[in-house]
């Protein structure tokens, strides 16, 4: 698809790219409950702190929990970690709209918890094409009809028991789409409805110049793209123009695909049901392991994490909202809450960090 072919390539390419600066917060009086309400959630003398999502006004956490890391887990363990996170003072899940499954399952710990008027739910529409690559160009009208997107949306919230979706989302974003179909009407009849509170766009892998022409555009408020220590690309232009544009940031991966969670050599072992099997091919997962550990080792004198460092780096830069983050079990939960506590990298760190881009 002209100069956007490359979205399917996750090889990655050995140049540098420059890394963001220091967030400030959105700062306010703590409360007592894990409600969305105020400038932060609290859990006995423990703050998530809370971030503006661009011209939406939603005040949301500084971290989103991705439901997609929740799959095959037993239904009371999903629960708990649900649970969990929201007693951490999370107040926004990811999700796919079409997923009925993850729809049933957080409309019933919604209940249970007494968060259903409190969490933001981000979802993405399901495409009617299924595709990786966009390329051939597929027409937006072919994937994303507005007939589907309103249909998909109103079934999504009669599903959760909500009234109002913080975000809904075009997946695998593709830049000819802005001037293709009737999306942006049907996403403001669904706003004007009050069935959303914005909409945007969520960019392929690796590929950050997608989502440029959009955001300018003023045409969607968040847009949702791959930040990390590996790729930190969108830091060159997509970040800065989405604070010139006050476009919300979604800052997915930020463990890239847990290859900066733990111990790196687990993607050598990785079941051939898991889908990362598929993208770490073999190519790919010597080089992302070699560079986990040699991460590792320059950071081990100081006695910190590859994943608190990768957490951090994510919240780093003023544009991002909030960063989606999978958690399968509790220690994961509570690790990477005691990293976010701990706000954003220094500007000396990051720049020590910046020679560790090689993804973008």
């Amino acid at each position: 698809m002209g100069n956007h072919a490359r979205r399917h390539q996750h090889s990655p390419r050995a140049d540098r790219c420059a890394a963001g600066h220091l967030s400030p917060l959105v700062m306010g009086q703590p409360r007592m409950s894990r409600l969305a309400g105020g400038d932060h959630g609290r859990v006995g003398f423990q703050l998530m702190r809370l971030r503006r999502l661009g011209r939406t006004e939603l005040s949301v956490s500084e971290c989103t929990l991705g439901t997609s890391a929740l799959k095959g887990l037993d239904m009371t363990e999903a629960s708990r970690r649900l649970a969990l996170a929201f007693d951490h003072g999370i107040n926004a899940v990811e999700m796919d709209a079409g997923d009925g499954v993850a729809a049933s399952f957080l409309a019933e710990v919604f209940r249970r918890e007494g968060v259903r008027q409190s969490v933001h739910v981000f979802a993405r529409v399901s495409s009617l094409v299924p595709f990786d690559l966009p390329s051939p160009h597929i027409l937006v009208q072919q994937a994303y009809p507005g007939r589907h997107i309103q249909a998909e949306t109103e079934a999504l919230l009669d599903a959760l028991g909500v009234e109002r979706l913080a975000l809904q989302q075009l997946h695998a974003w593709c830049p000819e789409w802005l001037r293709e179909g009737d999306w942006a009407e049907t996403f403001e009849r669904l706003r004007e409805e009050g069935k959303i509170a914005g909409h945007g766009v969520s960019l392929f892998d690796h590929d950050v110049d997608a989502g440029l022409e959009a955001v300018a555009s003023g045409r969607i408020d968040a847009v949702q793209v791959m930040y990390n220590i590996f790729d930190p690309a969108a830091a060159t232009t997509l970040l800065p123009l989405c604070r010139k544009h006050d476009v919300g940031v979604i800052a997915r991966s930020p463990l890239y695909y847990g290859a900066l969670a733990s111990v790196a050599d687990k993607l050598r072992r990785l079941a051939p049901e898991d889908w990362r099997s598929g993208y770490f091919f073999d190519e790919h997962r010597r080089e992302t392991v070699e560079r986990v550990q040699s991460l590792a080792r320059e950071i081990a004198p100081q006695g910190r994490s590859v994943s608190d460092l990768a957490l951090r780096f994510s919240l780093s830069h003023p544009a991002v909202s909030t960063v989606a983050v999978g958690m399968r079990t509790r220690a994961q939960v509570e690790a990477n809450m005691q990293a976010l506590r701990r706000g954003g990298l220094r500007d000396e760190e990051l720049r020590q960090l910046a020679g560790h881009a090689w993804l973008c």
